[in-house]
Parts: C-alpha cells; sequence; structure tokens
C-alpha cells in the first residue's frame, strides 16, 4: 500500500479530528485492515504472544510426560500455562491487541485459532492431558482418569470461543493503548497550555515592573 498506514484504523473514527471528540469505537475497514496484515506481521513483537503460546504447548507436554522436576519447576510451568494457553486467560490476547500497529482484532482472530489449534493438537499427540492431574486446575484436563478422551463435539465449540475471545481481548487492548495514548497527549496538552500562562504572566509582571520602575525615576 502506498503512503503510510493509519494507526488502529479499526477503531478510530477520524486522524484530524480532536481526541477528545474522537469516536472510542467505530466499525472497522476489514478490507484494508486485511491487505495491512503483512505489515503489522512485519513488527517483530506482534510474533511475541505466539511464541508464548507455544513454549506453553512444550510445557504441557513436558508436564504430561512427567519429564520436568517434580516441586517448583512443574508448579511454575503450570502456572505459566494457566496465564497463557487456555483462551479464557486473555493474556496472550491481550499482549497482541496491544503491540499490533493495526487490524488488532483480526491478530487477536488468528491468535485464537492458532491457541484452539494447539490445544487440539495437545489432544491428539497427548490424549492423556484429559486426565493429567497437575493440569486441572489449568483448565485443560477433565479429571476423568488416564484413559479421557475428548470428543470433536468438545473440541468444535473450543475454536470459535478462542477466535471470539481473541478478537474481544485484542481489540480491547488495542482501545486501552489509544486511551492512554490520548490520555498523555491531553496531559501534555495541559501542561503546554500551563506554560503557555505562566510565561504570558510573567512577561506582564516583567512589563508591570518595568514600568513601575519608570515611574519611580520619574516622581524623583
Amino acid at each position: 500500500m502506498a503512503g503510510p498506514e493509519p494507526e488502529m484504523p479499526e477503531t478510530e473514527a477520524t486522524t484530524s479530528a480532536p481526541a477528545g471528540v474522537r469516536s472510542s469505537f467505530g466499525m472497522p475497514n476489514i478490507r484494508e485492515d486485511v491487505a495491512a496484515l503483512p505489515q503489522v506481521f512485519r513488527k517483530p513483537l506482534v510474533w511475541a504472544p505466539f511464541g508464548m503460546l507455544v513454549l506453553a504447548f512444550v510445557l504441557v507436554l513436558l508436564i504430561v510426560e512427567d519429564t520436568l522436576p517434580v516441586g517448583t519447576a512443574t508448579d511454575l510451568a503450570g502456572l505459566y500455562v494457566s496465564l497463557t494457553l487456555p483462551p479464557t486467560s486473555l493474556f496472550v490476547f491481550f499482549i497482541g491487541g496491544f503491540v499490533a500497529a493495526r487490524a488488532s482484532y483480526l491478530v487477536g482472530a488468528i491468535l485464537g485459532a492458532f491457541d484452539a489449534l494447539l490445544i487440539t493438537l495437545l489432544y491428539v499427540l497427548a490424549p492423556s492431558v484429559t486426565g493429567n492431574a497437575q493440569l486441572q486446575d489449568v483448565g485443560l484436563s477433565t479429571g476423568q482418569g488416564q484413559d479421557a478422551q475428548l470428543t470433536a463435539e468438545q473440541l468444535v465449540p473450543l475454536w470459535g470461543i478462542a477466535i471470539l475471545v481473541g478478537i474481544l481481548a485484542a481489540g480491547f487492548a488495542a482501545w486501552y493503548k489509544r486511551f492512554l495514548r490520548s490520555s498523555q497527549e491531553r496531559a501534555k496538552a495541559n501542561r503546554a497550555v500551563r506554560e503557555q500562562e505562566q510565561a504570558r504572566k510573567a512577561k506582564e509582571q516583567a512589563r508591570s515592573d518595568k514600568q513601575a520602575t519608570k515611574d519611580a525615576r520619574h516622581t524623583r
């Protein structure tokens, strides 16, 4: 696409309106956002949440195979998995939406699909994950024993939930990012106004003092 890419066009009503007048939410321009995705993914930080999901996937496999030392290592791995892999944890999606330059909701949707794919692969490659007691608190275990199997009917809704949650969480992250930026801009503008007002008063005071000095000289 020619010219500079506008930032976060999916929720900004206009880039020329004052920050206080802009609409907080707006209809996304899906066609332009899809076309801009290659540019979005050129930013290395956008790939970070995908790497976090892959790491969680590997940790689950290690937990299931009892490869990690029992104790602190397993507990930390389980905590990390609980914060990243379950779609309802929101953490990874929020990061994805926050670091995306635009089309954050599409980045969230892709993250959600990728997350659902990894979870599906877990149940295919390591069916015993459904009965692993160490993963029960993480939300990946059904607690039905080592021979428990998740059916396709149970996995299919996972994809819809993960994609929907990814869109909403990433979109909220993008809105929050703009909110912080607009708050900083307003604070900066207010400081500039106060500084200008202080400078004006200082000039008036200096002029008044100078005139008073002249008047004092004339009265001598």
